[in-house]
């Protein structure tokens, strides 16, 4: 890029820069001139965009003021990798990267999402997802590829280690002409979090428990532990012979048959 192009350039950041050094460092005046600069649509120099973002703007106040007020600093820096292949235009690889500055941790696609609400992106725009990536690794923007921590809860080794047992209440129906409370009763496995059994019952009593419980047995076999809570139902008069394992009340216990 010629001289003349860059003073052409600089010129234009300055002229939308200009009308934040005659205000005094109010956050609110700011704002609403942020909100302004970024609703307009401008005929930018050498550029097919005609969006500027929030964090352009205040990169162009902070480049110049850090230079003491000199607008060669608005110009368009020279790039290193002069003289070979591109894809992006400096204009759009500089809203990038300081979009990605701004969301940090966002993935390419969040970001090019974001760039095209924002209409910061030209209309002929087609980097690839590839060429994104190197432009951020070259500055050094891209996060460290360690192995993430395992967030994931408790899960058993095997199926049939634990099943989980709960009800919850179901939707109102219609039985004989009267309107009646439905109760789901339900089975899951730790491990593979198959149901092995789940039905709606009209009644939350043992005698559905009981039923649900038997049909599970007759799929899915025999599981090492139960986990259920207190509940309503008297869980404990099923679990003929079984261990108890106590904890606090209200929490969901095991036992083992």
């Amino acid at each position: 890029m010629n001289k003349e192009k860059k003073e052409k350039i600089a010129l234009f950041r300055f002229g939308v820069i200009s009308r934040f050094l005659w205000i005094k460092e109010d956050e609110r005046q700011q704002e609403a001139l942020l909100r302004d600069i970024t609703s307009t649509a401008w005929e930018i120099p050498f550029s097919n965009r005609t969006a500027l973002g929030r964090s352009t703007v205040l990169e162009w106040l902070k480049k110049y003021r850090d230079s003491g007020d000199r607008i060669e600093s608005l110009e368009p820096q020279q790039r290193s990798d002069k003289g070979k292949a591109r894809s992006l235009d400096e204009e759009t690889e500089q809203t990038l990267v300081r979009l990605k500055t701004e969301l940090k941790g966002a993935s390419l696609p969040v970001i090019l999402r974001v760039a095209r609400e924002r209409k910061l992106l030209p209309p002929d725009f087609h980097a690839s997802i590839q060429s994104l990536y190197r432009l951020f690794q070259r500055r050094g923007l891209n996060e460290p590829q360690g192995l993430k921590p395992d967030l994931r809860r408790y899960e058993t080794e095997l199926p049939n280690d634990i099943w989980q047992s709960d009800c919850m209440h179901g939707p109102s129906v219609i039985v004989d002409g009267k309107v009646r409370n439905s109760f789901l009763f339900a089975f899951l496995d730790d491990h593979s979090r198959l149901i092995p059994h789940g039905e709606f019952y009209l009644q939350e009593n043992l005698k559905s428990f009981t039923d649900c419980l038997i049909k599970a047995l007759s799929k899915r076999g025999l599981p090492r532990k139960i986990y259920c809570d207190y509940g309503k139902v008297p869980i404990i008069e099923i679990m003929l012979g079984s261990a108890l394992c106590e904890d606090n009340p209200g929490s969901l216990h095991p036992f083992s048959i």
